[in-house]
């Protein structure tokens, strides 16, 4: 069977790599194997199953180098390049390239992100074109596919499928066509809330406003189904998820959270409740490998069994928050076969496997979009 070594220039020299080559099979799974939380820039072995077996694998939600920065030169420009590189190597299907609908007022504060102001009315929609300008740019790449439509969900060896997201519905406002706006710049999914209170609904991390959805924000649920639009509940309240699931005609995602376990009672994280709750509309939840309820890459790989062991294998994905991500355990792409091996030493069959790093989300974008 034929290996393919991926290795760091600068961590493997010659003399190494000479060593490495001569490793049996054996050896060369067990070094493979070695750390899988650690930083993959040492090593990644993929097997020529691997290699020959491309399963469609998606991230729900990433924001690669960063790119919704209003500072994006020089190094950041560089981390762009790099992330999306390692898409390509780390053989990552496609993903939610996600812009942040409330950076522009976003700082870190002692418990966590929070407002240092309030958006000026049609600021959110101006940053928006800012940053989609910016998606736009990295779609030019060679190695990008510009993604829009239900049909082009499946594999494209060397390439990468950039769906468009918006994480956090500020730029809405009070004007459903603006919706229409966006989904004819490319956006397939919106998460409706974020780090700062919008007027579409309650956040899992502030105080009830709105006792769930909105108003507006319910209007805004039935637009999206008609287009033909992913509805993100990530970051929502329950009562807001809850009410989306009521009026939603088609499977809600919730792209980046796992399950509170142990002492781990962060509001970010999903009760058993919540979980099962978008599993029961055909949706699917994006294990996120966060330092907020992950202490390492095997304990991810558990957290997922433990989410697929309460809602069903059919209604797990991935949502890595890449270059986003606090203090994550999966921070790089070129960490995906350990992801796949990972669940495979978990006890997952290759059928269920695939479902988890990529079919779930081939079949919600089939399903939803147009």
């Amino acid at each position: 069977m034929t290996f393919i070594l991926i290795v760091s220039a600068f961590v493997l020299d010659h003399s190494r790599l000479e060593g490495i080559m001569k490793l049996t099979r054996r050896e060369l799974i067990k070094a493979a194997s070695v750390s899988v939380g650690a930083s993959a820039s040492t090593l990644v072995l993929a097997t020529g199953r691997d290699k020959q077996k491309q399963d469609f694998c998606f991230d729900f939600h990433c924001h690669p180098g960063m790119f919704p920065r209003r500072d994006l030169v020089g190094a950041g420009a560089d981390a762009v390049a790099k992330t999306v590189s390692e898409m390509v190597v780390g053989q990552l299907s496609g993903a939610f390239f996600a812009t942040v609908s409330d950076a522009l007022i976003l700082e870190l504060g002692p418990t966590g992100p929070r407002a240092t102001r309030a958006f000026e009315p049609g600021e959110a929609f101006v940053d928006f074109k800012r940053q989609r300008a910016r998606f736009m740019s990295i779609t030019e790449r060679q190695d990008v596919v510009f993604a829009t439509d239900a049909a082009q969900a499946a594999v494209k060896p060397g390439k990468v499928l950039a769906y468009f997201a918006c994480e956090g519905g500020d730029f809405i406002e009070q004007k459903l066509d603006r919706i229409d706006q966006v989904y004819a710049d490319g956006v397939r999914s919106i998460q409706l809330v974020h780090y700062v209170q919008n007027n579409l609904g309650d956040m899992q991390t502030g105080e009830s406003v709105y006792d769930g959805l909105s108003n507006i924000g319910r209007r805004v649920v039935k637009q999206m189904n008609q287009l033909g639009m992913l509805i993100d509940v990530a970051h929502s309240s329950f009562k807001t998820a809850q009410d989306a699931a009521e009026l939603s005609s088609e499977p809600l995602l919730l792209s980046h959270s796992h399950l509170q376990w142990g002492e781990y009672r962060h509001p970010r994280l999903l009760t058993k409740d919540h979980a099962k709750l978008i599993a029961q509309t055909g949706g699917v939840i994006g294990m996120w490998p966060s330092g907020i309820g992950n202490t390492d890459f095997d304990n991810f790989l558990d957290n997922t069994a433990r989410l697929v062991e309460l809602v069903g294998v059919d209604h797990v994905g991935l949502g890595t928050d890449m270059d986003g991500n606090f203090k994550p355990v999966f921070s790089r792409y070129l960490q995906m076969p350990n992801w796949r091996r990972g669940l495979m030493e978990k006890g997952f069959s290759d059928v269920e496997v695939s479902k988890i790093i990529g079919g779930n989300a081939q079949r919600l974008l089939t399903q939803v979009l147009r």
